[in-house]
Formats: structure tokens, C-alpha cells, sequence
């Protein structure tokens, strides 16, 4: 599920997000799914089936036989609770659909279709004015005004939407009928000018989110600095703004943070909101897979504040609390890898490892020699002197494996593998404490990575 956006209702957290599904050639092609989890174990999620169908919108039903793929399907959506009914606000891929309004009387739906935001002489806002036109073959992009990637914000009994792509705006919206603007006293205005600062390194390219802590709202959204793909956030005192840039809440491989000129993950889109559980703050994203498919996986991190109510950057890893390990005598997956380079410590597309889909499972494919797959943390407190250490492949063949360890890759183990096999095992000498964990591989380019794990020696 990318572009999840988490809220907080009565004693659970709901993720809402687009549906990349499996084995298609454009993201969000699915319907609207919701997840759910208890604000007291974010540890375990369970699916809330399909809150909301394509073909409940009557746009998508003239448009579903459309050549052109982003005119019919659901992209980025926002849920905000007013009174005892939930309101979905939802855009239509890039097409000239506007801003879609759908209703509940339940956070986990079923939704349907409500309208769409409409200007106040009853236009919709951004109608029959797609993101893009190609008069030549070549997309040139109307950025200015679109009405992209809805956020929603119902505070003091007012509501406030929030939308852009390259820039971000936000017009208030009636609660009678909860889709129509009306002017703002503050600013006598029915849209405001552009929000996010852009005089920063990294450049707001879509994906708003709005929150409240406090007095203060808090503002994400996607950006970029050079290759580098991030989620950041600029704060105000005001639902309008002035909003000051604030700086990175988490970015792909910690590229461009920590010292980092490149991320040690793939590259592309992101998008997430902020959350509050059992007193610590969250924020969710997603990341990209690597493979030819948009399957996008949605993640989770634990933020830490500062002193003046701020946010720190957050590292990217295989966990979500960001102090301590994960038990390091347990089963990982290897969809919880965090690194994946090539032998020059790159993630470059076709030669680093990636993710794929097999018999249903995702598994970490094109390991090259000399790559590498990486999982932060491992907490091995308490752990034997010597571990012992497995690792499940497919299509294995005669290869050898280096177990590493740390920033300084230290070599703590080596695995031999052979054909016809999935189990390999070794012994490490792994020192007590935190550690990050990496697989090289040489010799295995065609087999695929499904799960380790660590035990007594």
C-alpha cells in the first residue's frame, strides 16, 4: 500500500493508501484497501478489505476503456472524521476528474460516492484540466493549481483542504455540504497562494499531509535534492501559513541525510503522515521495490522530538523504533532488508539487488557478486559468543556467502552454498550490542534471498 496515510480513531491507527497491485505495469491500479492496527501494537496489522471501488466513481466508469492510464485510476487518498461520519477525499490519477468526495459512517467504510469539490459559482475545482497534455509527444506539465494528492484537516469546526504538485495550496471548505470552497476571513481568499517554501534544498514536488500538535500545524510532503527522495516538513502557527521549512523527516536510503551524497535504496516517490500511539510519534512512507513492477511497500518509523517540539531526521531501517534492535534470534524476511547495493555500494537500477514477487512472497533477486543486503538493527545482547547462522535461498548454486557486519563491514562468518539446496549455514562471532547485518554474495546471481536467521552456535 503506498502513499499511506495514518489516522488515529478511537483506540486503533488506519492506514489509507492507493493499491499498487501485483504484476501490473501502472501503480494504483486497485481499489481503496485499509489497514488497521492497535495504537498499542503497531507490530500487528490486519487488512480491513476494500473500502472504496474505482467504478463507485462516475468518472473512472465513462473513462475505464481510456488508453491513457493515469485518467482512471485512484492515486493519493485522505480520510478526516467530522461528526460521527468519516469523509474519503480522493484524486483520479492525472486526469481532469478534480478532487473526489466519498462518505461513511464507519472509518473502515463501506464508502460511497459523495461528489466533488466545487468552486463557489459550482464548477469543480481543476475540472476537464489534466496535470499534463502531450500536443507534440512531449508531456508539458500545468503544475500551478492543480488540485493533487488531497489532505484534509478538521480543526475548531472548520475544514481545510490542502493539494498541490511543485506547489501546495489550501482552501477551506464548507461543512454543510463538506466539498464546496468558501472564502477565508483570514485571507480573503478562496485559494491560497503557494505554502511551501522554495527557497530550500530539497524542492516540494506533491504529497501533502496535514496535522496538529498543539497550536502548531505540521505540513509533509514529498521532495527532492538531486537524486535524493525524501518526506519533509515546514511548520505554522496558522492553517494558511506562513510555513517554515523544518527539514527532513525520513528519506530513502538516507540519501542526502547523515552525510550520505546517495541512498543506499532505490529512488523514486514517497508519501506518508504523521501520527501520535501510546505517546510516541510516527511517521508512515513508502518505499520503492526495484523491480519493473510499481509494487510499492508501505513503512513506518518512530520519530524523535526535540526539545522545542520539532522533529529529528529519522534513519532509514529494517525497524520501526528508532532505538535498540530487533531480537536477533528471530526469522527476517527478506523484504526487510534496508540496503541493497551493487559491488561498488550503489543502488543502481538492473544491477543492485531488488525486490520481487515470488509464489506470492517477496524475495530479493539479481544478486550479482560483490552485492550486497543490508538489515539495521540487530540487537544481539545476551547472544552466545558464537551464532549460528541460516539463510533460505532458491535457485542456489555453488557460491559463497560474507556475513558483515557494521559501517566497517567487518567479516564475521562465511556461508558456502551448492545447488539443489534452500538452507545454508555458518557461524559468526557477532560482539554483543547493536549491529547492522549484511549478505554479500558471490557466485549467486540467479538465486533469490527468502529469510534468515540467527541462533546458538
Amino acid at each position: 500500500m503506498p502513499d499511506g496515510e495514518p489516522k488515529v480513531y478511537g483506540n486503533h491507527v488506519y492506514l489509507y493508501g492507493s493499491h499498487d497491485l501485483p504484476g501490473t505495469r501502472f501503480p494504483c491500479e486497485g481499489d481503496y484497501q485499509c489497514w488497521s492496527a492497535s495504537v498499542d501494537d503497531l507490530s500487528h496489522w490486519r487488512s480491513e478489505g476494500t473500502i472504496y471501488r474505482r467504478l463507485q466513481d462516475p468518472f473512472i466508469r465513462r473513462h475505464q476503456h481510456d488508453l491513457r492510464p493515469f485518467s482512471k485510476y485512484l492515486f493519493a487518498p485522505d480520510v478526516v472524521q467530522v461528526g460521527a461520519r468519516w469523509y474519503l477525499y480522493y484524486g483520479v490519477g492525472m486526469s481532469g476528474a478534480g478532487i473526489g468526495v466519498a462518505v461513511a459512517d464507519s472509518p473502515t467504510g463501506p464508502f460511497k460516492f459523495l461528489g466533488r469539490v466545487t468552486c463557489p459559482d459550482g464548477t469543480i475545482l481543476g475540472h476537464g484540466r489534466p496535470l499534463f497534455t502531450m500536443p507534440l509527444g512531449i508531456p508539458i506539465f500545468h503544475k500551478k493549481g492543480y488540485p493533487y494528492d488531497p489532505a484534509v484537516i478538521y480543526t475548531g469546526g472548520r475544514l481545510f483542504l490542502y493539494f498541490g504538485y511543485g506547489h501546495c495550496y489550501v482552501a477551506e471548505l464548507s461543512t454543510t455540504d463538506m466539498r464546496t470552497i468558501i472564502k477565508a476571513p483570514e485571507t480573503d481568499r478562496f485559494i491560497s497562494p503557494d505554502l511551501i517554501p522554495t527557497k530550500t534544498a530539497w524542492r516540494m514536488q506533491n504529497a501533502p499531509s496535514i496535522r496538529q500538535i498543539g497550536k502548531r500545524f505540521f505540513l509533509t510532503y514529498y521532495a527532492k535534492k538531486g537524486t535524493n527522495n525524501a518526506l519533509c516538513y515546514a511548520t505554522s502557527q496558522c492553517p494558511f501559513g506562513p510555513f517554515n521549512f523544518r527539514g527532513v523527516l525520513v528519506s530513502l536510503g538516507d540519501g542526502g541525510v547523515f552525510g550520505n551524497q546517495a541512498g543506499t535504496a532505490y529512488q523514486g516517490n514517497t508519501h506518508g503522515g504523521l501520527f501520535c500511539a501510546g505517546g510516541h510519534y510516527y511517521q508512515s512512507y513508502h518505499r520503492q521495490t526495484g523491480g519493473r513492477n510499481p509494487n510499492r511497500q508501505a513503512c513506518l518509523v518512530e520519530l524523535c522530538r526535540t526539545k522545542d517540539g520539532l522533529f529529528k531526521t529519522a534513519h532509514f531501517t529494517s525497524q520501526v523504533q528508532a532505538s535498540g534492535g530487533l531480537p536477533w534470534a528471530q526469522t527476517y524476511m527478506a523484504n526487510t532488508a534496508c540496503v541493497l547495493v551493487d559491488r561498488h555500494g550503489c543502488c543502481r537500477k538492473h544491477r543492485a539487488p531488488y525486490f520481487a514477487l515470488q509464489n506470492n512472497q517477496q524475495v530479493v533477486t539479481n544478486l550479482r557478486t560483490g552485492s550486497q543486503v543490508g538489515f539495521k538493527y540487530l540487537d544481539f545482547t545476551g547472544a552466545s559468543k558464537k551464532q549460528r547462522v541460516t539463510v533460505e535461498l532458491t535457485n542456489s548454486r555453488a557460491g559463497e556467502i560474507r556475513v558483515l557486519v557494521d559501517d566497517e563491514k567487518q567479516l564475521v562468518g562465511t556461508i558456502k552454498t551448492t545447488s539443489g539446496q534452500q538452507h545454508f549455514v555458518g557461524t559468526t562471532k557477532i560482539p554483543a550490542g547493536r549491529h547492522a547485518v549484511y549478505f554479500e554474495f558471490n557466485g549467486l546471481k540467479r538465486a533469490k534471498l527468502v529469510a534468515f536467521w540467527f541462533g546458538p552456535a
